[in-house]
């Protein structure tokens, strides 16, 4: 009975490790991020309220190459940690334009993006075609 409990223990720690919330690069690359619609309060609500840069469409080529379907271009992109919780930086090649936002991944399929300083209020809701 002993061991039971042991493997019991096991099995619920296991479970919260494969069901992350933190996105990374790998969950990002393959298909097409689709905005679908606004995003509060980690759901999707209304109408999507970003800039063309994203709200048009994304593709993750790699870990630091995104394709916008709104700039019919190549950005790069990075995800970093600050205080107030994971952001992503797209950026165009030449440095020209910048976009910052927090990101959080909802599903494998899904993830939400709330707009950071000046973009502040523009929040779309992704889901992966």
């Amino acid at each position: 009975m002993n061991r039971l409990k042991y493997c019991f223990l096991i099995i619920i720690m296991i479970i919260p490790v494969g069901c992350s919330t933190i996105i990374t690069e790998e969950d990002l690359i393959g298909g097409e991020w689709v905005a679908t619609a606004g995003y509060k309060d980690g759901e999707p609500e209304g109408e999507a309220d970003c800039f063309d840069i994203v709200s048009q469409g994304l593709e993750f080529k790699d870990e630091k190459t995104v394709y916008s379907k709104g700039y019919e271009s190549d950005f790069n992109y990075g995800l970093e940690e600050i205080e107030g919780g994971l952001t992503i930086y797209l950026e165009r090649n030449n440095g020209s334009m910048h976009r910052t936002y927090f990101i959080e991944k909802i599903s494998e399929d899904e993830f939400g993006l709330k707009g950071r300083l000046f973009f502040e209020g523009q929040n779309c809701y992704f889901a992966r075609q």
